[in-house]
């Protein structure tokens, strides 16, 4: 080998070492990096379990690998020339300095016959020797004459040793290139495979240190590839050597070293690459992607338990409050009471005035305390609510889960896998299709049979109040007949014991409610670590792929159905819109000309019409069981699982207190009409916005327009007595930056002579403290309207917020939320003139109750005006019958009130003082209307009598069953 070009292959053999030695160091940075992280983020294991400290470790690790191999490997991805660019760089550069042709004298074994050439070499070598003999006669001939003999020169050659140097130190080294990059690969995915059993292991608290050396790429790896180098480098140097000595000579195939051949093989050799790199990188793409897939469901299986633990916990706190705050004081009343009564009692005081004293002890103690609050704490579906919460918390769970995964048939990763080798599947699709709804269905079975024995308990527990005062009341009647005190006596003690045994009964059905509750809970944890052990199991693909193929074809039909059937409905709708129109024109016309010629005949009917209606409604919903009536009641939402759209408005709030903190006027205004949801949006908003400082909030209850009384609140509120609004002013803008919420601003107003005033202050207060305060308040949209004409109230708000109407769907998510902590089945009820609707009875149980949910969720909200007591309140008088499990809802009927019209003039103008101020007080009703106080007094009893009206907190209000019609009656009339 020339001088140059043996310098050249040994910078060239120096690169390679320290080319291969980069590649290692950077699968060894990137293997360090993640033992760190995983090491760092590695729970230590205690004597209890920690799930929520196991799902915290799955979701960081989850996180820290989301995006490493994550894309599927394209062959047409790898290209040589990229991702060894330096490589090719380095080899041209040494290139450039080899001469193109070297010109040398031929050896001298070039003309003697070698043992080691081939047959067709040996018959043609003798043709060269014998014409280079001839050839060097005359210098044989000539040499024979000289005195200093030359030495015989043989025949020169040409050495093409640039294309000589690239196919032995170039293309000849690349099968060991090959070679070496699929070891590294192949002990970097081993390595991968070691660091992701060790981050599933847990960790000894007395041995959390790890030697990294373990996890691959040790000093004997290094060595070997290093000796692979050298033993190559040899060989090409010795091959190279061996064809220097015949290249341009008929013993070298000159082909061999054309450019054309160097680039085939070069292209050979980036396919074979290509496909090998692709291969492995399919195998670390897929051990990835199982990764992954695992941390994903270990991470959702220790929040499963975390819950449902959580729950179980719950559930046993809440059995322990019942025995430490009702069960044990009941017993511990019975049994005491039964002693003042004992035989054995030797005081000789008065039977007759025990019983009175023990009366009054019970009604004060039992009756209004320990049995009326633990049928609270009973009605107040405890449990229900967080197993409702449960399934949301896990149904939002698994919506964040990522689509489809990457999974191999057996599950191994030591050798490259082709692309048929890989398959998908989809976590999400098989827990949202299959595994979700059955939870969701054992779920509902359980919240149904505690809402169940929920309801006997209640019963059972009223009942020891009852057999007391019937105990009771029985002794002392017995005592005015020729019954003795010791017959008196025996009657209360036995009494007595038939009520201990009362509270022994629900205490024992309540630890039965408690423990099936808890065993049924783990079960379905269970079963569902289980399955989702299954899941981490791709040995069973082709399975999960036939059970997630099942559960989509059987969803896709539902909603291909269910699209048809909108699509049909659609266009349906539209007919009968344009139908009915003309229709109710037609009708409105005879009831115009009905109410002209036949008003005086009915002059008395709304008082008898209203009170027949709200008789029958207070009956419909008194028969419904406690607990349920309860889920409806119309109070603000403080469980904000249970909340319901507002998106648009919370947004808004979100974007006014943004606005403020970067220093501009942002107040907030919310209107709408009285139990339409605005405590409940501003409970939300409070728990989800991230406000800065914990918002001071207050609601207005009575209407009073005194000045004195709106700064006695701000003295409430801020904790602090203030003189005048100046002082309050001075005190909010010096102080520190505050969030202040006032609900029911209407109450600071009365339509009267000065009736403005303290509505007036409150704005002087809140338009010179806007820069430190933001202000969120609420108002009644009726209110709001008459003092948008008045005072032009939203110019003093920088966002006046109206709450948009609901959609059936919202609407229908309210209801259906809460009837779903009840457990209860939902069945609608059809009509009789479905029955003959041929294209009703072509669907199925399920098509038909979609139908009959759309159509009364549709007709509800037509009614209700997105008023959600409304809505929730026309459930409840909907409900037909409910069995054990079964709750079914009769069609939706509009209530036909149209009576209220000829309600008196005198008595609309009191219902539409009330709405306006959201409730009014005798002396308040008198003077808005001008009326005299006994005339006041006379109209509120009489619409009080006819249940048009409800009294609550000495204030007058509209009843809420009739106040959607009361107020289209106003609106129809240009009263509001």
């Amino acid at each position: 080998m020339e001088e140059n070009q043996e310098q050249l292959a040994v910078q060239w053999h120096s690169f390679l070492q320290e080319y291969f030695q980069k590649l290692i160091q950077q699968k060894k940075d990137f293997l360090k990096t993640h033992i760190e992280f995983v090491k760092e983020q590695k729970p230590v294991q205690t004597d209890e379990i920690n799930y929520k400290a196991d799902d915290e470790y799955k979701q960081a690790i989850f996180e820290f690998i989301k995006d490493t191999f994550a894309e599927r490997p394209k062959i047409e991805d790898v290209e040589f020339e990229d991702s060894h660019a330096s490589l090719i760089t380095e080899f041209q550069n040494l290139l450039s300095s080899v001469p193109d042709v070297i010109v040398k004298e031929q050896k001298s074994d070039r003309f003697n016959i070698q043992k080691e050439d081939s047959f067709g070499l040996k018959i043609r070598k003798p043709f060269k020797i014998f014409f280079f003999g001839l050839s060097k006669l005359p210098f044989h001939f000539i040499n024979l004459f000289r005195k200093q003999k030359k030495p015989l020169k043989y025949w020169k050659h040409e050495v093409n040793a640039k294309a000589l140097f690239e196919r032995h130190f170039f293309n000849g080294f690349q099968n060991t290139f090959n070679e070496l990059n699929q070891e590294i690969l192949k002990e970097f995915t081993a390595s991968l495979v070691k660091l992701r059993d060790f981050e599933d292991l847990p960790t000894d608290k007395n041995h959390t240190s790890f030697e990294e050396s373990r996890f691959g790429f040790d000093e004997g790896f290094v060595k070997s590839v290093k000796l692979k180098i050298n033993d190559e480098y040899l060989r090409l140097c010795k091959s190279y050597e061996e064809e220097f000595e015949v290249v341009g000579t008929f013993e070298y195939k000159e082909k061999l070293l054309n450019s054309n051949r160097l680039e085939r093989d070069f292209k050979q050799f980036k396919k074979q690459f290509a496909k090998k790199d692709h291969n492995w990188h399919n195998t670390i793409h897929a051990l990835f992607e199982d990764w992954r897939s695992e941390l994903e469901l270990s991470a959702l299986q220790s929040f499963l338990q975390k819950s449902i633990k959580g729950l179980n916990n719950n559930v046993g706190e809440w059995n322990d409050k019942l025995q430490d705050n009702f069960i044990s004081p009941i017993k511990s009343f019975l049994a005491e009471a039964q002693t003042t009564f004992d035989e054995e009692d030797k005081e000789g005081d008065d039977i007759a005035k025990k019983i009175t004293q023990v009366k009054y002890i019970t009604n004060k103690q039992l009756d209004q305390g320990l049995i009326q609050k633990m049928q609270e704490s009973l009605s107040k579906n405890t449990i229900l609510n967080q197993m409702d919460r449960l399934e949301h918390l896990i149904g939002d769970r698994i919506e964040k889960l990522a689509n489809v995964y990457v999974v191999t048939k057996f599950n191994h990763f030591d050798k490259p896998l082709e692309d048929n080798e890989l398959s998908s599947i989809s976590n999400y699709e098989l827990l949202s299709f299959e595994i979700k709804p059955k939870l969701n269905d054992k779920l509902e079975t359980l919240k149904s049979n505690i809402f169940q024995k929920m309801g006997e308990l209640l019963i059972k527990v009223g009942d020891i109040d009852e057999i007391v005062h019937y105990v009771l009341s029985s002794a002392s009647n017995s005592l005015g007949s020729d019954t003795n005190e010791n017959q008196a006596r025996t009657i209360i003690v036995d009494g007595f014991e038939r009520a201990e045994n009362t509270a022994e009964e629900v205490d024992s059905q309540i630890q039965d409610v408690i423990e099936n509750a808890q065993s049924e809970l783990r079960k379905m944890s269970e079963e569902l670590i289980q399955e989702l052990q299954k899941l981490k199991e791709n040995e069973n693909v082709s399975a999960l792929k036939i059970r997630i193929s099942k559960a989509k074809a059987i969803h896709k039909s539902e909603a291909l159905t269910q699209q048809a059937f909108d699509f049909i409905r659609h266009y349906f709708e539209i007919v009968k819109k344009f139908t009915l129109t003309y229709y109710q024109k037609a009708w409105e016309l005879k009831e115009e000309l009905s109410k002209r010629f036949l008003s005086a005949t009915i002059e008395n009917e709304p008082n008898r019409a209203v009170s027949d209606f709200l008789n029958e409604s207070n009956q419909v919903i008194e028969g419904l069981p406690i607990i349920y009536k309860r889920l409806y009641a119309i109070e603000p939402l403080t469980d904000m699982v249970l909340f319901e759209g507002r998106e648009k408005e919370i947004d808004k709030i979100s974007k006014a207190y943004i606005v403020w903190t970067e220093g501009k006027y942002a107040s907030v205004l919310i209107t709408a009409e009285k139990w339409s949801g605005m405590t409940s949006l501003i409970n939300y908003a409070v728990k989800n916005i991230k406000f800065n400082n914990v918002p001071l909030r207050t609601e207005l209850k009575l209407n009073n327009p005194d000045p004195k009384n709106l700064i006695k609140s701000f003295s409430e509120l801020l904790e602090k007595e203030f003189a005048d609004k100046e002082a309050i002013i001075d005190y909010l803008n010096l102080g520190k930056k505050r969030i202040i919420i006032y609900e029911n601003l209407q109450k600071l107003f009365l339509r009267e002579m000065h009736g403005q005033k303290a509505l007036v202050e409150f704005i002087d207060i809140m338009t010179a403290t806007q820069k430190n305060v933001f202000w969120i308040g609420s108002m009644s949209i009726y209110t709001f309207n008459y003092l948008e004409r008045s005072l032009k109230m939203s110019a003093f708000f920088s966002y006046h917020i109206p709450l948009e109407p609901l959609s059936d769907n919202e609407i229908s998510q309210l209801i259906i939320k809460r009837n779903r902590i009840s457990g209860f089945k939902i069945k609608f009820e059809a009509l009789d003139k479905d029955a003959n609707d041929k294209k009703f009875k072509k669907l199925n149980e399920s098509e038909k109750q979609q139908f009959l949910k759309d159509r009364f969720f549709k007709e509800l909200n037509n009614f209700a005006k997105s008023n959600i007591s409304m809505a929730l309140m026309f459930w409840l008088l909907s409900t037909k019958k409910v069995d054990d499990q079964t709750i079914i809802i009769k069609n939706f009927k509009k209530p036909d009130l149209t009576f209220l019209a000829s309600i008196k003039m005198d008595r609309v103008f009191v219902l539409q003082a009330l709405i306006m101020h959201d409730g009014l007080k005798l002396e308040q009703v008198a003077n808005v209307l001008s009326y005299s106080l006994t005339k006041s007094k006379f109209l509120l009893l009489e619409l009080l009598e006819d249940g048009v009206l409800i009294e609550k907190d000495s204030q007058y209000l509209v009843n809420p069953i009739i106040y959607r019609n009361t107020v289209q009656l106003l609106k129809s009339r240009n009263l509001l």
